[in-house]
C-alpha cells in the first residue's frame, strides 16, 4: 500500500476511536434532573448526586381529605430544599427594582407548569414553603420517580401549584 493510503486508513481509525470515546462518555455522563435557568447569573444543571448532596430540611403538611364520605386530616412528611435556597444560589440577575416583576415558573417533564411571583416567594410567608421535594414519607423520589417534585405547601388549595416529576425553574421578567 502506498504510504498516502495508509496515512488515511490511520486517520479515520483515529476518527473511529475518537467517536467511539465521545459515545461511551456520552452515555456515562450524569443525567441532569433538574436545570435552574433564565434570569440567572449561574444556570444551575443538577444531577441526582447533585440533589442528594443539598442540605434538606424537613416540612410537614396536614391536608384534610374526603374518605368514605368523612373528613379526614393526613399528616404528610416531606424532606427537601426550599425554592429560595436554589434561586439564591443560582443568583438573580435583574437589578433590585426589575426582581420584583420576576416570575419563576416551575415545568414537569410532562409540560405541566405552574409559576410563582418573586414577591410570593421572596416577600411572604408563603416563600417559606415552596419547596423541591426529594422525599415524601418514606419514599425517595429520585428512587420512585426519576425526579424531584415541587410543592407550595401553604396555598390555600392543595393540588395546582404542586408539579410531580420537576424538570425545569426558569426565571422570567414580564
Amino acid at each position: 500500500m502506498s504510504a498516502l493510503v495508509l496515512v488515511s486508513l490511520k486517520s479515520l481509525l483515529l476518527g473511529l476511536a475518537a467517536l467511539g470515546c465521545q459515545l461511551t462518555c456520552a452515555q456515562t455522563a450524569p443525567a441532569v434532573l433538574l436545570q435552574v435557568t433564565g434570569e440567572v447569573h449561574t444556570v444551575l444543571s443538577l444531577t441526582r448526586h447533585d440533589l442528594s448532596a443539598l442540605p434538606r430540611k424537613d416540612f410537614a403538611e396536614n391536608r384534610t381529605v374526603v374518605q368514605d364520605g368523612k373528613d379526614v386530616t393526613l399528616s404528610i412528611r416531606y424532606q427537601g430544599v426550599p425554592l429560595r435556597q436554589l434561586l439564591d444560589q443560582a443568583g438573580l440577575k435583574p437589578d433590585r427594582r426589575a426582581i420584583r416583576r420576576a416570575m419563576v415558573i416551575a415545568t414537569a417533564q410532562d409540560g405541566y407548569k405552574a409559576s410563582f411571583s418573586w414577591g410570593e416567594l421572596f416577600n411572604s410567608h408563603l416563600g417559606d414553603g415552596v419547596i423541591v421535594v426529594l422525599r415524601e414519607g418514606s419514599d425517595d423520589l429520585l428512587e420512585k420517580d426519576g425526579f424531584p417534585a415541587l410543592r407550595s405547601l401553604q396555598d390555600t388549595r392543595s393540588g395546582p401549584r404542586h408539579v410531580r416529576w420537576l424538570q425545569s425553574l426558569e426565571v422570567v421578567l414580564p
